[in-house]
């Protein structure tokens, strides 16, 4: 059973203030899962995008203003949004503080498509 650690996974910028941290994938050796932990500083934003999975987000720390579908919603802290596959979502950080949530796929071949 592997223990798998943030420390040890590398950041990687997916947009300006926003940081991920790709836990578990196929190349941590999971066959149907992946996990990325995202920090978004404020001001920051996961533009809108879909993806041809559904997606779980968890949000660890902070409030964001989130986008899914044609909707957009406050989210807080121990709250999950759950995004069905090839709909639209994303995330502003509106808030003086950063965020942090939990991103939750059941692929370990995790695809992004933009949301034109």
């Amino acid at each position: 059973m592997p223990i798998l650690q943030r420390k040890d996974s590398d950041r990687t910028e997916i947009s300006p203030g926003v940081g991920r941290w790709q836990l578990v994938d196929a190349e941590r050796g999971a066959e149907s899962l992946t996990v990325a932990d995202l920090t978004l500083a404020p001001g920051s934003m996961v533009p809108a995008h879909m993806h041809p999975t559904e997606e779980a987000m968890v949000i660890l720390e902070g409030e964001l203003e989130a986008v899914l579908g044609n909707d957009t919603s406050t989210v807080r802290t121990g709250q999950t949004v759950m995004t069905p596959a090839m709909v639209r979502h994303g995330f502003v950080n509106r808030s003086g503080a950063d965020a942090r949530l939990m991103a939750i796929f059941p692929t370990a071949r995790m695809e992004r498509v933009p949301a034109g």
